[in-house]
């Protein structure tokens, strides 16, 4: 590849946002291949509509015999995949223009028929609960069509242990609005009420600190714009302080609860249950990390080193370390270069990019009122499609990259499974998305000779795994620590809160990195991650689960090849653990996060090497 065509000057900045009519249609998604037009649409909402009271009829049928339980599921599930359909239609005609209000509105009953939905199914899961092993096996050997929902009829049959008796039951479930009550609390403070004072930007202005400012000078090459960023933000965080650490007390108090109502071990074996994690999983994240942390406290080193700072701030960490070589790709250039890099994939993983790209799955280019960042999106009878706001930035080629490993994902789980099994939960899918952008750095490291763009790559994949593994288990080990204190019945303070949170600061970054005693304590105060009851450890997971796919990929052959694409394949008809097994990948041992300090340790290396 000629490094000539790592840049494209962005046009027309400042100008105004074309209407989406202006946009060339080979750039937008067709949507047309789910309904042809809204009266199809609505059409497929009357029906739904229609069939909704005689799912709520099945109900006290199912242990009547082996055909009855599966007549239900069948129902059930033929009417679930018109529902999706309509959501995803109505949700992406909505995001195309948020201008248009009759979209918003098809937008809204499309929602409501799905709480009416959920309201004709609520009872299916526990009637099935509530059918004694011996008889449920009886049903299973009669009726060979439940052969193939034996596994999701085991996943529901795993929360036996873990149900209470039917009136116990409606009590937790009524309790549920108000068990969302500090999450609820937290978002209003943190996106409504908050302040964050002012502040002068990099022309000596004097402007309103927002929380989307922040990140964007948190990063700023002026240090007196980081330091005055993040005082200004922890300094309203601190004022509230004692208001959040009782609002995180309460959260967590309140996982303690469920955890002892359903008789799980404890607050972590609570929270893994629904996906069949082991707490191995998490527990030797920690582990490796901890082991590996002086590879971390190498990285902040090179920070102090390249950035020439001595002492090195929290406020410094989030600053790129070399913007030089910084480079940028057109659309259509990314599309071709990224089939390159898919390479490794196998030619048809690459005709099935090259198929979506020009068939009509990716909605690029920003338009007035399209929704803002991206996504993949899709059901098992649509395409996989994918929003983008493209603005010819390195970061939108990445972007691509893991949006198309989602939508890759989908395809080949919709290609190869029943629908019962088509789809997956988020511990595997992030695997699949981050591979992709593995293969992509893979790529672009291996064709760039400049120097300059050399650090640029090697920067940004370093913060890539900072980010999304070490600081995401640094998060992941504190929500442990608070939970054992709730499970021991101690009172969360903002203090208590504020010396485990330094502790950890100190483990994970290190003796280059001085902390402000009085602000860094603090930080715990503004993650709103920790209101996700142990959900961000799987970015790490994932991240460290495809590391090792893809050494394995890029090293080895076919068989290695199609062991991930297994993966793929596979959906939902296993659990998470077991999937990434298939392509001899345990998440259970510490080798896949050895695999990655490891990558970040010579990453390291390439940065120190070329700059002697």
């Amino acid at each position: 590849m000629n490094d000539a065509l790592f840049f494209s000057d962005a046009d027309g900045a400042g100008s105004a946002l074309p209407e989406r009519h202006e946009i060339e249609d080979r750039y937008k998604w067709k949507l047309e291949k789910i309904f042809p037009d809204w009266d199809s649409w609505e059409t497929c909402f009357a029906e739904i509509e229609a069939e909704l009271p005689s799912i709520a009829e099945l109900r006290g049928t199912l242990s009547g015999s082996g055909s009855a339980l599966l007549g239900a599921i069948e129902s059930i599930h033929a009417v679930r995949r018109k529902l999706e359909k309509a959501l995803v239609f109505a949700g992406m005609k909505s995001d195309e223009d948020t201008r248009i209000g009759e979209n918003t509105g098809r937008k809204g009953r499309i929602s409501s028929l799905g709480v009416g939905y959920a309201e004709a199914t609520s009872w299916f899961e526990s009637e099935l609960l509530e059918i004694e092993p011996a008889r449920l096996k009886e049903l299973l050997a009669e009726e060979p069509g439940l052969a193939l929902f034996e596994h999701f009829i085991e996943d529901i049959q795993r929360a036996r242990e873990h149900t209470l008796p039917a009136e116990q039951e409606a009590l937790l479930a009524s309790a549920g609005l108000m068990s969302r009550g500090a999450g609820a609390v937290f978002n209003a403070l943190d996106n409504a009420d908050l302040r964050f004072g002012e502040m002068e930007d990099e022309t000596g202005e004097k402007i309103e600190l927002t929380k989307a400012r922040y990140y964007k000078f948190i990063k700023s090459p002026d240090r007196r714009v980081r330091q005055a960023a993040y005082e200004s933000f922890l300094d309203s965080y601190g004022a509230v302080k004692n208001t959040l650490a009782a609002n995180l007390d309460a959260n967590v108090k309140n996982h303690v609860f469920y955890a002892q109502a359903r008789k799980h071990e404890g607050t972590l074996e609570s929270a893994l249950h629904p996906d069949a994690v082991p707490p191995a999983v998490f527990h030797s994240l920690v582990e490796s990390v901890t082991r590996g942390i002086d590879t971390i406290h190498r990285y902040t080193d090179l920070k102090k080193r390249v950035l020439k700072l001595d002492p090195l701030r929290e406020y410094d960490l989030s600053v790129p370390l070399f913007t030089k070589g910084e480079f940028r790709f057109e659309y259509d250039e990314a599309c071709a270069m990224l089939q390159d890099a898919f390479a490794p994939l196998g030619p048809d993983y690459v005709a099935t990019v090259k198929q979506g790209i020009d068939d009509g799955w990716i909605d690029v280019h920003e338009n007035a009122g399209k929704r803002s960042g991206g996504y993949s999106n899709g059901v098992y009878d649509t395409p996989p499609y994918i929003l983008l706001n493209w603005a010819d930035q390195l970061g939108d080629t990445f972007t691509l990259a893991h949006e198309l490993g989602h939508s890759m994902h989908s395809f080949l789980a919709a290609g190869h499974q029943p629908y019962v099994y088509g789809d997956y939960p988020i511990f595997t899918a992030e695997v699949a998305s981050t591979f992709n952008e593995l293969l992509l750095m893979d790529y672009l490291l291996k064709k760039t000779e400049d120097r300059d763009r050399k650090l640029f790559l090697l920067d940004y994949h370093l913060s890539q795994i900072n980010n999304t593994v070490f600081r995401q288990t640094m998060f992941a080990e504190f929500e442990l620590q608070i939970h054992r204190l709730g499970e021991q019945g101690q009172t969360l303070t903002a203090d208590s809160a504020g010396e485990l949170y330094q502790g950890l600061l100190n483990k994970y970054w290190g003796p280059a990195v001085r902390f402000d005693t009085e602000r860094s304590p603090l930080t715990w105060s503004r993650i709103p991650h920790f209101f996700y009851n142990f959900y961000v450890y799987q970015y790490a997971t994932a991240y460290s689960g495809a590391v090792a796919l893809s050494r394995k990929v890029l090293a080895g052959g076919e068989s290695e090849r199609e062991q991930y694409l297994d993966i793929l394949r596979s959906g939902c008809s296993k659990y998470p653990v077991e999937t990434v097994r298939l392509g001899g990948v345990d998440l259970a041992s510490t080798q896949p996060m050895s695999d990655v300090i490891d990558l970040f340790g010579a990453l390291v290396d390439q940065v120190e090497e070329l700059l002697d």
